[in-house]
């Protein structure tokens, strides 16, 4: 009888349950694009330090932040006007993260919503000052309400500029850039980070790495160019894209590309299709040495019609020659990570940590200097499985 009765009272629950908290879509304003900006009162940081935490608070009026908050236009969309709509924006500052989105909420009639977030878009000025930083890093960390694999971006320039920026293909600025980032298997200047990547990036030693958005003004053409470091949550500088390909080589998570070597006077483009990458290392002497193997496999694009790649001794000409020229692109960008930016994007700690737990335990109080004096050796094994359709 009791059980009947439990039955009961469950199936009215679920039958009868509503949603008690139902906002009609018309009410809300789902949020797709975040900028955030220094305020132009981040000069007077330093007045901030003069507060007591006993005195009144609420009433300060500090431009630290600056907040733009991109939404699609609700009303131009619908079966006969597509499937997406150009944005509207709120701009707003305060002293903090929470500050300027209260702000912002009070510009909006409609109830602010951050689940469908695709793109944040973060200013390089805006990382030159680490404990503004560091304070913006701490809410999205803490906030549950933002879409956790929104991609992010690091833009050269004020991040209003770009969100208000108009691309030939799309309608808005984030679906042109979550495009690009989807599809970097076509492009390998590209190196996809959404936010759950760089808050854990940033937790473990404040490092990390964001794609780089440039602006040329001259064409008026919006493009991400190459990867920003950035450390103990500064920028420290830069990768090229053709440098940013040969980085997620190391990483093993580069998708697809290709590389060109000059045979006789011609470019020979090799398109990879598959990539393997395997990391050891060996503990000499207290001195660490890491090989990083990698083996890849593609094919042939282009050479020039009078001269034929058919032969089993041309094609591993070839792919010695290949061999040779990615391992200096590889190492080049190894000297850069190591020693001028000491970072390390390729996940050497990682890979010690977990599958070499004494090493790890003998070097971790001195991680850096370990890292920074270690020998990183590159191998690569290029394997030319193809060479197109011949007559």
């Amino acid at each position: 009888m009791k059980l009947r009765r439990m039955i009961s009272l469950l199936l009215i629950c679920i039958l009868l349950g509503g949603c008690w908290d139902k906002v009609e879509i018309d009410k809300k304003s789902i949020v797709s694009i975040i900028g955030i900006d220094v305020g132009e009162d981040i000069c007077k940081q330093k007045e901030m330090e003069k507060f007591n935490p006993d005195e009144p608070y609420t009433a300060l009026e500090m431009k630290k932040i600056h907040l733009t908050l991109g939404a699609p236009d609700i009303s131009k969309l619908g079966p006969d006007k597509g499937a997406t709509a150009e944005g509207i924006y709120i701009n707003s500052d305060g002293y903090s993260m929470q500050d300027a989105l209260t702000k912002a909420s009070r510009k909006s009639s409609r109830d602010i919503k951050f689940s469908h977030t695709k793109l944040l878009v973060l200013s390089s000025e805006l990382m030159s000052y680490p404990d503004i930083a560091k304070e913006i890093i701490d809410y999205l960390q803490r906030e549950p309400s933002l879409n956790r694999m929104m991609y992010v971006v690091l833009a050269e320039g004020r991040p209003e500029e770009y969100i208000k920026y108009k691309p030939t293909m799309e309608k808005n600025i984030e679906g042109y850039i979550s495009g690009l980032i989807e599809n970097s298997n076509r492009n390998e200047n590209i190196l996809p980070i959404n936010l759950n990547e760089f808050l854990i990036l940033l937790s473990e030693n404040g490092n990390a790495l964001l794609p780089r958005m440039v602006m040329e003004k001259d064409k008026k053409e919006l493009n991400i160019a190459g990867v920003s470091i950035i450390k103990d949550y500064e920028v420290k500088g830069s990768l090229t894209p053709s440098e940013t390909g040969n980085l997620e080589m190391l990483r093993g998570t580069l998708k697809g590309g290709k590389r060109v070597i000059f045979l006789n006077n011609h470019p020979l483009d090799f398109v990879i299709s598959d990539l393997d990458r395997k990391i050891s290392v060996d503990n000499k002497n207290g001195n660490l040495s890491f090989n990083i193997n990698i083996r890849l496999e593609g094919e042939v694009k282009d050479y020039y019609t009078d001269s034929g790649i058919f032969s089993r001794d041309q094609l591993s000409y070839l792919q010695q020659n290949f061999n040779k020229s990615i391992k200096m692109e590889c190492e080049q960008v190894i000297n850069l990570i190591q020693e001028k930016f000491q970072v390390d994007p390729i996940g050497i700690r990682e890979y010690v940590e977990k599958f070499h737990p004494g090493i790890w335990r003998e070097k971790k109080d001195n991680w850096s200097e370990a890292y920074k004096n270690a020998d990183i050796n590159v191998n690569i094994d290029t394997n030319i499985r193809r060479i197109g359709v011949v007559k």
